[in-house]
């Protein structure tokens, strides 16, 4: 949701966050991480990339050490680009997709 917000706005954020993005799912391949095997709420959060970096955060040290790396620095430059109000919507959004069905 915040990444296709930023994407809108600055046209050369895709640029940098889309090798990250390829960098991700290869090292998920690579783990035979599979995004779409976990049960989703929301159609929207089907093979999310939360998935897959959650995995790879126990299964990867190369990732490990990437994301240490550059992780906090992208978040930031991403959040930077955004209100308060879409980022506290966002995690309205993922609070809400994520609660358990009745």
């Amino acid at each position: 949701m915040l990444a296709r917000i930023v994407y809108r706005r600055h046209w050369w954020f895709p640029l940098l966050r889309e090798p990250l993005v390829a960098g991700m799912r290869l090292l998920a391949w690579w783990h035979r991480i599979d995004p779409y095997a976990y049960p989703v709420r929301n159609s929207e959060c089907f093979g999310c990339l939360r998935f897959i970096k959650s995995e790879l955060e126990v299964k990867s040290p190369l990732f490990r050490f990437l994301n240490g790396m550059i992780g906090d620095w992208f978040s930031a430059l991403r959040n930077s680009r955004l209100t308060p109000e879409e980022l506290a919507e966002a995690k309205r959004f993922a609070k809400e997709s994520m609660k358990e069905n009745p």
